[in-house]
């Protein structure tokens, strides 16, 4: 991440990444597609119902992790395994406590979560089964999530990749056996779920333990040892605000979703052809989630290693690679929307409902990058709490008075209105962003030149 063609390197890099963010939507997909032929669209639709939280869930907990993601970058840059020791051990004993404690305390509160989202009566008990059984998994998301970024740090993307193509096909087997033949419904595909992550979370901490190749490794023994107060706060200075910026990312979604359900209560079409419009764009957020995560992963490394000259390419190819790979994907939504909805629906007003929702985030999904990527570069300067407060004013204060204020008169409760909040405040965000990195960046570099 230091040296070489770090255009190439960059792109290899960010492509198992995207994919394995792929495999994790993919977990969803494969449960919405089952339970609808091997259940019902009743259960489908629970399911859908979660998205938003569970999309706010796992970005949180993303979010965090990044935090190790670039400590450790920086200290294997700076050739200091003593400290990236450190890190991989606090991180993964960290990883697992807070998953376990908060996965108890969502298994407990699921049913009022998604009263607060307004869920609809006729799907909230199987909605809530399903929601319970996804916080008993969290503990193998949140220790997948931490190998997958600690893996990353130290070169490796494919692993978490290979991690969860493995699962995902198990996944497949299991909601195939659960959904039909033992006909457990929405209760199948969770378990389901849990198992995959579980199986993903152990591939990726045994090579963590046992890989050859590792910069730093995971031991029992060393945990005592190498349980280091002072690194988890350096971790958590900066993976906390990229969490907390992604919760006040998503956390306005599950207000969307809930402004959707007063345009036309009861039109199950238009809420399951959001639902399926919000799991391509989840799609789509794999790819530049990627290419921006990748972008600060090589400039905490280069940071580190205290080589000025490579950080402006990291960012330049990082912005080309993630402008290109957008464009491709709205000229694919723009000729096969269609067709891409209808993995997710099963009739031409369900269709019709996504491509509403997709005309206006899809094709301006440019600027949902931007964003994401200016943010990626603060973080790679370990000043992740400007990004974080950003996102709270630009993506959620601004989304929520818009949707409390302006959404309710008449002329603007429409579809069309309530998603235009996304691009609106992706575009304001990043322009923000823009600005921080103006004023910033020339202080950084003349940081690390006074270090070299």
């Amino acid at each position: 991440m230091t040296s070489g063609n770090l255009f190439w390197k960059l792109i290899l890099f960010a492509l198992p990444a995207m994919l394995t963010t792929a495999m994790q939507l993919l977990y969803v997909t494969i449960d919405l597609t089952t339970v609808h032929y091997g259940d019902s669209a009743e259960s489908m639709g629970a399911i859908a119902s979660n998205s938003a939280l569970i999309n706010l869930i796992v970005t949180v907990f993303v979010g965090i992790s990044l935090g190790a993601n670039v400590i450790l970058s920086e200290a294997k840059g700076a050739g200091n395994i003593e400290k990236a020791s450190k890190v991989l051990h606090t991180s993964l004993v960290f990883s697992l406590f807070v998953g376990i404690a908060v996965g108890l305390l969502g298994f407990f509160i699921s049913d009022n979560l998604l009263v607060m989202m307004g869920t609809e009566e006729h799907y909230l008990a199987k909605a809530t089964l399903y929601l319970k059984i996804y916080f008993l998994g969290l503990p193998f998301l949140m220790v997948y999530n931490y190998c997958a970024q600690l893996l990353r740090a130290q070169g490796d993307s494919r692993t978490p990749f290979f991690a969860l193509f493995i699962s995902g096909l198990l996944n497949v087997g299991f909601d195939c056996l659960f959904v039909f033949p033992l006909q457990m419904g929405v209760a199948g595909v969770g378990f389901a779920t849990i198992i995959a992550e579980a199986i993903s979370a152990f591939i990726c901490f045994l090579v963590l333990h046992r890989g050859k190749h590792n910069y730093v490794s995971f031991s029992f023994k060393k945990i005592k040892t190498e349980w280091s107060f002072p690194v988890l706060w350096e971790v958590i200075r900066v993976g906390l605000p990229a969490g907390l910026q992604g919760f006040f990312f998503s956390l306005p979604n599950v207000f969307i979703q809930a402004n959707l359900y007063t345009i036309d209560p009861g039109n199950v079409n238009l809420e399951n052809g959001a639902n399926g419009a919000s799991n391509i764009e989840g799609y789509f957020y794999a790819v530049v989630e990627a290419i921006a995560t990748s972008t600060m992963t090589f400039i905490a490394a280069n940071v580190g290693a205290k080589k000025k000259e490579n950080i402006p390419k990291c960012i330049l190819y990082g912005g080309i690679w993630g402008t290109a790979l957008c464009g491709i994907l709205i000229i694919i939504l723009l000729f096969a929307h269609n067709n891409l909805l209808s993995l997710f629906v099963d009739n031409e007003e369900a269709i019709e409902a996504g491509w509403n929702r997709l005309s206006v985030t899809g094709l301006f999904y440019i600027f949902d990058f931007t964003m994401i990527f200016t943010a990626g570069i603060l973080r790679g300067f370990k000043r992740s709490t400007y990004p974080m407060v950003t996102t709270l004013m630009c993506c959620t204060v601004l989304r929520i008075v818009l949707l409390y204020t302006v959404f309710p008169l008449e002329q603007f409760h429409t579809v069309f209105y309530l998603y235009a909040v996304m691009p609106l405040t992706w575009i304001v965000a990043t322009l923000s962003n823009v600005v921080a990195i103006l004023i910033f960046l020339p202080k950084d570099m003349k940081r690390i030149e006074k270090a070299s």
